[in-house]
């Protein structure tokens, strides 16, 4: 959406639209004017053309993020504003009490979500959990899987498969003693941390002890791929997305019906071979109430979905909502955790220090310890402040009219929520812009990201927030606290790392992390 909102389009792609959908703008424009409402519309940015709206003002290649680009328009507006991209009317709040009118007061109004091309193509027709639409279904999926996989209980039984994983990746960064130090490229092995995890509490499988070059490898990569490719074109501009005709399914002017069929054929070819192995493993064992089962052992096991999918659909897109909830925001964040940490060594070596006097140097930090790392902890939520892994929340739509500080807003509307803007709020935020732990232990202490405090809420918060905020809390300070406790990190020539935030759904950094490591506790304590 950021680079070639409008590289695409010609001038004879501009009459076609604009023919086709005038009469439209003309009547919806009469209709609004025959039953304008009480409460005043927000203020609409400037320069909306008929039918194409404000698409123009999105053109460009300036590599501004989307939430950048909304913050600088907030300053001009105001923290409540609308824009058009074609013929969807787009709200856009950053304030706490615009959010808190939005996800507390109107909740229930605005928990839908819109339709999406690739929520069409690659999410299976929007059965995806984060993608599908507000009601019975919904309900029924979010309840299992947090029942199944995200409770507290149940995490607590699968404690042992986040402490293994997190071992076994410790013991692999470390089989380069001979070398020590020695450079690593952190982002991919944070990268393959979290995929791994996720996918064996998923599919039971292992995904960190794969043959060199052989064929699941490669699988293996091409499925990571399309997992970023699916995060990528969530947030490309496609032309269905503005004009819901068939004419643009067909004749695909983008390319982007042909990328998304691509990625999703690499994407369910994965989730089927997945599918298949468990049905077999079913058919050969009569009762696997003896073993661990895992999340699609669970899913095959419920006979009551309901009827707007199949059975089969519902099982790949469920796992594929938490791969794609567990793994790619998870390594965004933990990424950008190392990345402030090693370009504010005083903060690391503070870190460091309090596990040293919480936990010390004779045995690995544990789940259970981490409640007295205070500083910890606090580094955690200031880089989840200052970077959000999704940075515009995923968009919900509005199902009747409603007011949100005192405007009126017109049902279909599509809400952005930019929580860059809004953990950067001034009103808010001493120094907003500089990353300062110390705030969540003096000024913020009662502040935390589960969705309650409007002025920090990377998960989001109401019906829509991510159900997974407890795991990615675990994993984030299990994976980061060994990290931190087992090595001493470096960067190359000791120059700081650049923040370049890349385009997509997910706040990604543009360039990975590159460092060199060194072992800091006794060499026995690596042998897991």
């Amino acid at each position: 959406m950021e680079d070639h909102i409008f590289s695409h389009f010609n001038a004879i792609l501009v009459l076609l639209i604009s023919l086709t959908f005038f009469s439209i703008f003309i009547w919806k424009t009469k209709l609004c004017k025959l039953s304008k409402p009480q409460n005043p519309f927000p203020p609409e940015i400037s320069g909306g053309w008929p039918v194409i709206g404000h698409l123009l003002q999105f053109s460009g290649n300036d590599n501004i993020t989307l939430s950048r680009k909304l913050a600088f328009l907030a300053d001009k507006y105001g923290p409540v504003f609308t824009f058009r991209l074609g013929l969807p009317r787009i709200l856009v709040v950053s304030s706490y009490d615009a959010v808190r009118d939005c996800l507390n007061t109107n909740d229930k109004v605005l928990s839908d979500r819109p339709p999406s091309l690739a929520g069409e193509y690659i999410g299976y027709n929007n059965a995806m959990l984060f993608l599908a639409s507000y009601g019975t279904y919904w309900r029924k999926i979010r309840k299992i899987v947090i029942k199944e996989v995200l409770s507290s209980s149940r995490l607590e039984k699968l404690k042992n498969v986040r402490v293994s994983e997190v071992q076994m990746s410790i013991k692999e960064l470390y089989s380069f003693r001979d070398s020590f130090p020695v450079k690593v490229n952190l982002t991919k092995w944070l990268e393959k941390l979290t995929l791994s995890l996720i996918v064996k509490m998923i599919a039971g499988k292992s995904y960190r002890r794969l043959e060199k070059g052989g064929n699941e490898e490669e699988e293996v990569e091409r499925f990571k791929k399309a997992l970023k490719d699916f995060m990528y074109i969530s947030m490309e501009f496609v032309l269905w997305d503005a004009f819901p005709i068939p004419l643009f399914k067909w004749i695909d002017f983008q390319g982007h019906v042909k990328f998304m069929k691509r990625t999703f054929k690499d994407i369910d070819c994965v989730l089927q071979k997945w599918l298949d192995e468990h049905v077999k493993k079913r058919e050969e064992v009569d009762d696997v109430a003896g073993n661990e089962k895992d999340f699609i052992d669970v899913l095959m096991s419920h006979e009551d979905f309901e009827d707007s999918y199949t059975r089969e659909t519902t099982i790949k897109a469920t796992a594929l909502s938490m791969v794609l909830d567990a793994s790619d925001t998870t390594a965004v964040h933990l990424n950008w955790v190392m990345a402030t940490l090693l370009n504010h060594r005083d903060v690391m070596k503070k870190v460091q220090e309090e596990l040293d006097r919480e936990v010390g140097r004779n045995r690995w930090v544990e789940e259970s310890d981490i409640k007295n790392l205070v500083y910890f902890q606090a580094v955690v939520k200031e880089t989840l402040r200052l970077y959000p892994p999704v940075p515009l929340l995923v968009p919900h739509k509005c199902v009747e009219d409603c007011v949100v500080q005192g405007y009126h807003i017109t049902k279909g509307t599509r809400l952005w929520v930019n929580t860059t803007k809004l953990q950067r709020d001034p009103k808010i935020w001493s120094n907003p812009d500089t990353f300062d732990p110390g705030r969540f232990l003096t000024s913020q202490v009662g502040v935390d990201v589960r969705g309650q405090h409007y002025e920090l809420i990377p998960f989001g918060s109401g019906r829509r927030s991510c159900p997974g905020i407890t795991y990615a809390t675990q994993v984030t300070h299990l994976a980061i606290a060994h990290l931190l406790q087992g090595f001493d990190f470096s960067t190359p020539s000791n120059e700081p790392l650049d923040m370049k935030e890349g385009l997509g759904m997910t706040k990604r950094k543009v360039n990975p992390i590159e460092v060199f490591i060194t072992p800091r506790l006794p060499s026995v304590l690596y042998k897991f």
